[in-house]
């Protein structure tokens, strides 16, 4: 009887935190993960059993190992080693020959040539290795084993990298009792095949970007979109079974995309609530991360038992001011000051006043209200600043919040963020809903304990209209300059909140009439 046993019990330490959560072998690639394309391996390659052993997450390969056509699953409580499993199998009664897969790896490598030289070798075990100089650790003489690096034997004529894939006969398999299979290889004396093709180990993150990227440059089939962003930043949902991870593909000069993984590894080891990053490919521009759902706050039925959450979410952020940017010197000094508020209302006047509502000439009055209202702004205290705070980039995901879109992140205004948040025009939020969650806010973050609350609410108007006044400007340059008319709904609604907020620090005739 013809077995094939697929490893799949490794803790995958050098993948952490994705493997806290995913089982290494499981681990999308791309459009599948690597136990089912071992498992589909198998299948082709004739074998009559298959089997996988199993140990950390192990309850996750056992619910996969039926919808992927794993036969049996040895669920190890302690590891057995790289004997282990195959004497186990022996002396549980299985027989015949064995091959040996490893669950964690990505190849195309021809398996069935290999089986087929390995049958007619003459001897009773084989591996099958390719050329990787980084790690050629098999000493190889006239076609058999005669040493490892650092471990048994001679250096032999050739050196070769073991791709994990082994076969026994029943003879071999019979004789194994070894914990460390290299230790059975001593005595018995493999066979090794050496062969060409590609073959990745994804135990680290640079070996899962690899073999995504490999993946990627020979999938026929349309990946799964994820979201789109008015950045031309494109997602996608990389799914195998049960378990899915987000795909960020940033385009080809894309000046925000070193900023996006630095942040996030930052705020990651901060503890707050972004999206684990777990694999970033420079040279290709993409990241893969946590895939936190398709729920934002402005998706879900009753978002108001969200805002308080989102709201506390937002003070932690806050207090981890002074920690983030001891840690990145870049981030406290990107401090979004007076030119930055100017260059917002400057985006407002040409996008909206003039390209929007034709105004030709953008009165002084006007001008000079800009920048009282920029000054006033950037002498507001500062802290962490999200700087896209709105509905659309706060996930809920199993009751949990998390912030995305963050690579704006700057040293600004602590009323930036919760005014982009409650008078965000995607929601709509009544005003006196805006002003008791502003209450709310206010109360409880400690940062402003000594700030009385009309002086935090005349700030916060100031920063909603500084706020208000990019959005708006946004709308109009995506929806008529880039032609993403998706953003055309948001105008009517962005004049209904910053046209309101203007009067409030300038009687100008010209906001009163589009009111």
């Amino acid at each position: 009887m013809f077995h094939t046993l697929i490893l799949a019990a490794g803790l995958g330490t050098r993948l952490r935190p994705l493997t806290e959560r995913i089982a290494k072998p499981l681990i999308p690639i791309v459009d599948n993960s690597p136990l089912a394309r071992q498992v589909a391996l198998a299948k082709k390659l004739g074998s009559e059993k298959i089997h996988a052993n199993a140990h950390h997450l192990a309850e996750q390969v056992q619910q996969a190992a039926t919808t992927i056509g794993i036969d049996k699953v040895w669920v190890e409580e302690k590891l057995l080693g790289t004997g282990g499993p195959i004497r186990r199998m022996w002396q549980e009664g299985e027989r015949g020959e064995l091959l040996v897969l490893n669950g964690d790896c990505e190849h195309n490598l021809d398996v069935e040539d290999f089986l087929k030289k390995a049958r007619n070798s003459g001897a009773t075990c084989a591996l099958l290795a390719i050329d990787n100089p980084k790690v050629n650790t098999l000493c190889i003489s006239k076609e058999m084993l005669c040493g490892i690096k650092n471990k048994f034997g001679t250096e032999g004529t050739i050196n070769a990298t073991f791709t994990g894939i082994s076969w026994y006969s029943a003879a071999a398999w019979e004789k194994i009792n070894e914990t460390d299979i290299r230790d059975f290889w001593q005595h018995e004396v493999p066979f090794v095949f050496i062969t060409e093709g590609s073959w990745l180990d994804i135990g680290s993150s640079e070996g899962l970007m690899e073999a995504i990227n490999s993946q990627l440059s020979t999938l026929n089939s349309q990946l799964e979109p994820a979201g789109v962003a008015g950045s031309g930043r494109k997602y996608y949902r990389m799914r195998a079974g049960e378990h899915s991870l987000i795909l960020q593909q940033s385009y080809e000069g894309d000046a925000d995309f070193e900023r996006f993984v630095r942040y996030g590894k930052l705020f990651n080891c901060l503890g707050l609530c972004t999206p684990e990053i777990y694999g970033v490919s420079e040279s290709e521009k993409r990241v893969v991360m946590q895939d936190l759902g398709s729920v934002r706050l402005c998706d879900v039925a009753s978002p108001m038992m969200y805002y308080p959450q989102v709201l506390e979410k937002l003070i932690v952020w806050q207090e981890a001011s002074e920690r983030a940017f001891a840690a990145d010197a870049e981030l406290a000094g990107r401090v979004f000051g007076e030119s930055d508020y100017l260059w917002e209302s400057s985006y407002f006047a040409e996008n909206y006043l003039q390209e929007h509502l034709g105004i030709k000439e953008i009165p002084a009055e006007l001008t000079i209200f800009f920048k009282d209202l920029a000054k006033k702004a950037a002498a507001q205290p500062r802290a962490l600043m999200h700087r896209d705070f709105q509905s659309q980039n706060v996930m809920i995901t199993n009751f949990q919040i998390k912030f995305i879109d963050f690579q704006g992140a700057r040293n600004g205004s602590i009323y930036y963020d919760v005014a982009s948040l409650l008078w965000d025009p995607y929601m709509m939020l009544p005003d006196e809903t805006v002003k008791q969650l502003f209450t709310l806010w206010h109360s409880a973050n400690p940062l402003l304990a000594d700030v009385p609350f009309e002086t935090a609410w005349e700030d916060f108007l100031v920063a909603s209209t500084q706020r208000l006044m990019q959005a708006l400007g946004a709308y109009c340059f995506l929806s008529k300059k880039k032609g993403l008319k998706a953003f055309e709904q948001y105008i009517a609604p962005g004049e209904q909140r910053v046209l309101p907020l203007i009067p409030k620090f300038s009687t100008l005739p010209l906001c009163q009439k589009n009111m």
